[in-house]
Parts: structure tokens; C-alpha cells; sequence
């Protein structure tokens, strides 16, 4: 072999382990390909709470949107006492020692506690005309039959500023003990009765009022509502200012000769009755 043909396989040599590695690296095996591949593993990202003033706040606001779209609006009451001075002569004897069916002092307006009182337990909202009428009259030199007149502007503008889902105008039955009184379950009750006057728009309205409250009244206690009394014709008044409003009535609570005790327990089933009535009808 010549020195050239030497010098050629030489370089040939040389070259071949040069690029073996170049050519090994691109044939289509992996040296791992028999290591398992693990596959990626999930991680839980946990985001930090928000305790952003702003965002306490907005959320409060919410929750008391949402519970006041549940909430019902109060139902309400409007009392008024056009005879203001109409007395229970039992009341009037333990305070004076005399027996009087009028007072300016011990009489139906000093009810008004006890309605709303009562009322409120039975998710009721009460307001009250704080209206002496009589005391009104007697200041202007009215005359008895004038009360509704006198009481009229005050009831009206009451009426104007806001409104009601009854009106009710309490006044005291003139009738003895045995026609205003009854017994149940050994307790004496005042009875009650329910007066709409005939001669105006609204008689079928409070009529129909009246009617519901009549007879809730009794299946409460039996027979403590004497029922509703239509009024009309002469020597009466009439309309009693029920046509300004469908939801008014008169409730004449007892009579001259009912105990304090008696009057506070037919005031709890007048509100057990409403509430029966018209408050539960209303929110359902």
C-alpha cells in the first residue's frame, strides 16, 4: 500500500467516527423511551379571601336587599274617636267615685294604648288622629250632633298625607250590661257592634269590611260581635265620614256598663281578628 492510499483510509477513518454520533442522533429512537412518563400533577390554586371594606359592605347590602324583597309592608291601622269623651261608668267610678257615662277625663280616648297595644301583637301598626273631638266642640260651642263635622277636616287631611288599610272609628254602645256583655270559657267579654252608615259611594265597601271582621270576631269567640248595623234615614247622620275612605267602619266597643278587664280582652280578639282577616290575606 502506497503512502497516499494510507494517508487517504486515514482521513476516511477519521471522518466516519466524526459523524457517527451526528447520525445516531437523528435516527427515530429515545435512549428513555422505556422510563414511564409521569403525567403532570393537579394542583389546587387557592385564591386569598377578599377582605376589602367595600366588598363587606356590598355584600351586607345584599343580603338586606334580598330580606327586604321577602318582607311585607306593616299592615296599618287609622283609630280615631269621634266621641271622644264616651266613658264606661265602672272606669270612671274607680277613679272619681262616680258613675258617669261621660267624662273628660277617664273615657274611650284613653284606649288607645291598649288598641295599639294590642294591635301590635298581632302585627299591626297602629297610628292614632290624636284628636280630642269633643273637647274641640266644647271649645267652639258645638253641638253633639256636629262631632263628625268637627272631626271631618282633621280625618281628611290624615287621609291625604297617608294611607291605610283599615280605618277604624271607636267609639261606646249607650246599651245596659246584659245586651253588651257575654261569658266564654268563664271569661265576661265586651260585645261589639259594627256600624256603616248607607248613604254614601263607599256603603258596599265598608259594608263588606264590616262583614269579614263580624263574623272573624266570633269564630274567635262566639257572639261577641252583636253583628253590622246599617244606618240610614232620619235623625241619623248616615255616611260617619265612611265616604272617604272603602276600608272605614265605626266599632262600638261595649257599652256604658263594661269593665276595664272586659273591653282590654274584646280589644285582643278585635286584633286576633283583623290580623285573621285581612293581615294574613294580605301577605299571602
Amino acid at each position: 500500500m502506497t503512502l497516499l492510499k494510507k494517508l487517504q483510509w486515514s482521513i476516511g477513518l477519521l471522518l466516519f467516527f466524526f459523524v457517527l454520533p451526528v447520525i445516531a442522533g437523528q435516527l427515530p429512537f429515545n435512549k428513555q423511551a422505556s422510563t414511564p412518563i409521569k403525567p403532570p400533577e393537579d394542583k389546587q390554586v387557592v385564591f386569598a379571601a377578599t377582605n376589602l371594606p367595600e366588598q363587606t359592605a356590598l355584600e351586607l347590602t345584599n343580603e338586606q336587599t334580598n330580606e327586604q324583597t321577602n318582607v311585607q309592608d306593616p299592615f296599618k291601622v287609622l283609630l280615631l274617636f269621634t266621641h271622644s269623651q264616651e266613658a264606661y261608668q265602672p272606669m270612671v267610678k274607680a277613679v272619681s267615685g262616680k258613675a258617669e257615662v261621660y267624662d273628660d277625663k277617664t273615657n274611650i280616648f284613653n284606649l288607645q294604648d291598649a288598641v295599639t297595644k294590642h294591635f301590635s301583637m298581632n302585627g299591626i301598626q297602629t297610628d292614632v288622629l290624636d284628636v280630642d273631638v269633643m273637647k274641640v266642640m266644647k271649645a267652639e260651642g258645638k253641638t253633639f250632633p256636629q262631632a263628625y263635622n268637627t272631626v271631618r277636616p282633621y280625618l281628611e287631611k290624615r287621609l291625604q298625607e297617608q294611607s291605610y288599610n283599615l280605618v277604624i272609628d271607636l267609639h261606646r254602645d249607650s246599651a245596659q250590661r246584659n245586651a253588651t256583655t257575654i261569658t266564654h270559657n268563664n271569661e265576661s267579654y265586651a260585645r261589639v257592634a259594627i256600624v256603616v252608615g248607607a248613604e254614601h259611594k263607599n256603603y258596599r265597601w265598608n259594608t263588606a269590611y264590616a262583614e269579614s271582621l263580624s263574623v272573624a270576631m266570633n269564630d274567635i269567640v262566639p257572639k261577641v260581635s252583636r253583628g253590622v248595623i246599617s244606618k240610614s234615614g232620619d235623625n241619623v247622620d248616615g255616611r260617619y265620614n265612611q265616604d272617604l275612605a272603602k276600608e272605614m267602619i265605626i266599632i262600638e266597643l261595649g257599652g256604658i256598663d263594661n269593665t276595664e278587664e272586659e273591653l282590654n280582652r274584646t280589644i285582643a280578639v278585635i286584633g286576633k281578628a283583623i290580623s285573621k282577616t285581612f293581615v294574613t290575606e294580605s301577605n299571602s
